[in-house]
């Protein structure tokens, strides 16, 4: 709200104008609230206005989802554990930030999760419970309420896990993939923190936000950033392409390698992300045996199997790697452990490094600016 205010002729010349009018514009961005107890004027802080439109536990979303309790939030969602008022069952609700619901393309992939997990029906998956569009009055997305812990979680207390154990979890995961990508379905974001380990010895994949279905492409404006987390993410990947089920599979290999060695496949410097991004596209990582030599030799050639820089060279298909993980003394030696490639030691030249940065913050200030002149461009004449 603004208000103008005319002032004396006489305040003006005072101040040294030879004008006899002076107008202040203020702008008011919040009024206090004043509220009388007992005949004594108490003030009140003014609440953030988009704060009263955010779910929260105690309210019931669309006389249907009874809110329970906050399970986890990010930057941008937050997961509720819920009471589903006609089932009668407990229910994971995801709800967007209030901030981000009129945002297009977080809405996309927003909705592109929901349409990716509805389709998929396997024990080892996630389960979708679809709502009817009419029947919301914003955007969420159902999901079956698990009890249990992440492997990310067993890996912080279990550090490497018995072989046998990684073998056999990474052989269920697998089993999902060859459904999964059955149905066209590409995850490109498997790593620990997205594998639920069920109190009822039951396993689930979950979080589909970036993944890959035939017949929907995630679009950007302006540039193609790579999508997946850098631990774990295929030398495709960060190349920019979309990838494919051999995306997948280099994934379960880095989680695999993981699982067995006790540490991530590329140990950098600082943990700098981009640096961990870039060994995967001009190097391999060193032999798991040289790391752990308790990894037996058939599943160090599993990984490095899965691991290899070039898709043409991984396994085909996640079926032919659950055949190795579920029978390794068939797996045959073929020498990857001693062809393995030292990635390049980029990140030690500050030239390099400058030019890097220059080449990922110019696309970013570019767009930024596209998106600052059209929000404040002017009416067209």
């Amino acid at each position: 709200m603004c208000i103008l205010l005319q002032t004396h002729s006489a305040l003006a010349e005072q101040r040294g104008t030879d004008d006899n009018l002076s107008v202040q514009v203020l702008q008011i961005n919040e009024v206090e609230k004043v509220a009388l107890y007992r005949g004594v004027p108490v003030y009140q802080e003014t609440a953030d206005p988009t704060t009263k439109y955010e779910v929260r536990p105690g309210q019931v979303l669309d006389n249907r989802f009874q809110v329970l309790e906050t399970i986890s939030r990010s930057g941008m969602a937050t997961i509720f554990k819920a009471l589903d008022l006609t089932t009668k069952q407990h229910v994971a609700v995801k709800v967007p930030l209030i901030q981000y619901e009129s945002d297009p393309g977080f809405f996309s992939r927003f909705q592109r999760e929901e349409e990716i997990g509805s389709r998929l029906d396997h024990p080892s998956i996630l389960k979708f419970y679809p709502v009817p569009e009419e029947l919301r009055t914003r955007p969420y997305i159902v999901t079956e309420y698990l009890r249990g812990y992440t492997l990310s979680h067993l890996l912080t207390s279990v550090r490497p896990l018995p072989e046998k154990d990684a073998i056999k979890l990474a052989s269920r995961l697998c089993e999902a993939l060859v459904y999964m990508h059955g149905q066209g379905v590409v995850h490109r974001d498997l790593k620990p923190q997205n594998i639920m380990l069920c109190n009822d010895g039951t396993i689930r994949i979950v979080d589909f936000g970036i993944a890959k279905a035939e017949g929907r492409r995630m679009t950007f404006a302006g540039f193609t950033p790579a999508v997946g987390t850098p631990d774990y993410m295929a030398p495709e990947q960060v190349k920019g392409k979309r990838g494919d089920e051999r995306t997948d599979i280099y994934s379960l290999g880095a989680m695999l390698y993981e699982m067995v060695v006790g540490e991530t496949p590329f140990q950098c410097e600082n943990e700098n992300p981009l640096v961990i991004m870039n060994a995967r596209v001009d190097g391999d990582p060193e032999a798991p045996r040289k790391r752990n030599p308790k990894v037996s030799m058939q599943v160090e050639e599993i990984i490095l199997h899965a691991m290899e820089r070039d898709p043409k060279n991984r396994y085909k298909t996640a079926a032919e790697m659950k055949t190795d993980l579920d029978d390794p003394s068939a797996v045959q030696i073929t020498g990857r452990s001693e062809r393995l490639q030292v990635p390049t030691a980029w990140k030690r030249s500050w030239k390099k490094a400058l030019w890097i940065a220059l080449g990922i913050s110019i696309p970013l200030i570019i767009f930024g600016l596209v998106i600052w002149l059209i929000i404040h461009r002017g009416p067209a004449h």
